[in-house]
């Protein structure tokens, strides 16, 4: 098989032009494209990972961040070889796509086709989670998130959207300032160490999260090594008067926010502090992350004159 998409099947603004998209890749590869459903949470990893086991060229999640986490997480934990695996392809139909934004991606299948055609396909990094209690291992291509930002997360999973995508994730974070208590974290690299109270962490491979926030202005999806932005014992009012420039990738200049650069870190907390990876909740600390350099090739867009 040629091309496998990996599909959201809860996702709405998809579900409107998936009838166009199954029919124009049909075309283009008949017989040789796959669509394969999800069902429910973490299902695109294990669909992901057959259809890697099959041995297929491009394997595409159709969604958001969290799909193409759950993909990413599924061709790392096939039984292929690295030099095995197939192109990743990204076609971003979730409500914020903040990895999209860093690798230039757009929802056009054109362009996706394009860039198969061409063979316009790069190494980008991922990140590797290593849970030290349970030994649980976890992969990334965006973001991890320490503090503030799992606790986010965990609201968003036990709570249904009412009014639309962006209105819930406004009101989970709402929720998560409102209820969060700044937690103790150690973290450790072999040239740095910091230590204090945390309101968020952000271990970065690309620039954003939370819906365009730019916390990570210098990330960069191939230089193997992560950027490291720590708001420290910050106060949320002082978080939410930087949001702006945030938004806009300015450095925050405050005592309490610090930016780091890193190949491998490891993390511990004497309270219980959790982990997110690309805005999937992970656990909890202690735990290590580390750089897998040029760990996926990507699907890029063709280049435009």
């Amino acid at each position: 098989m040629k091309l496998v998409f990996i599909i959201n099947n809860k996702n709405n603004r998809l579900r409107k032009v998936l009838p166009g998209l199954m029919d124009y890749f049909q075309q283009q590869y008949p017989a040789r494209v796959a669509f394969q459903f999800t069902e429910r949470r973490k299902h695109a990893t294990e669909l992901a990972k057959n259809a890697v086991e099959i041995g297929c060229e491009y394997l595409v999640a159709a969604g958001g961040d969290g799909t193409l986490n759950e993909v990413v997480n599924g061709l790392l934990l096939s039984e292929r070889s690295a030099e095995e695996y197939p192109v990743l392809g990204l076609l971003p139909f979730g409500s914020a796509n903040d990895f999209a934004r860093t690798a230039g991606m757009t929802s056009s299948w054109e362009d996706l086709n394009k860039g198969i055609q061409s063979g316009s396909a790069r190494p980008v990094d991922l990140g590797r989670i290593t849970l030290q209690n349970t030994k649980e291992v976890r992969y990334f291509i965006n973001i991890s998130g320490i503090g503030l930002g799992p606790e986010v997360v965990q609201h968003m999973e036990r709570t249904r959207p009412v009014l639309g995508s962006s209105f819930h994730y406004f009101k989970s974070i709402l929720s998560g300032f409102l209820s969060y208590r700044k937690k103790k974290v150690i973290c450790q690299s072999p040239s740095w160490k910091w230590e204090g109270k945390l309101l968020q962490m952000a271990v970065a491979n690309g620039r954003y999260f939370g819906n365009a926030i730019c916390v990570a202005p210098k990330a960069s999806l191939s230089d193997g090594q992560f950027r490291v932005v720590i708001f420290g014992d910050l106060s949320i009012w002082d978080y939410i008067k930087n949001l702006s420039k945030l938004k806009r990738g300015v450095r925050i200049v405050h005592p309490e926010v610090s930016y780091h650069s890193a190949k491998e870190l490891r993390l511990e907390s004497p309270d219980s502090c959790g982990i997110e990876a690309d805005g999937e909740y992970v656990g909890h600390l202690p735990a290590s992350i580390s750089i897998l350099p040029g760990g996926v090739r990507l699907l890029m867009p063709p280049r435009r004159n």
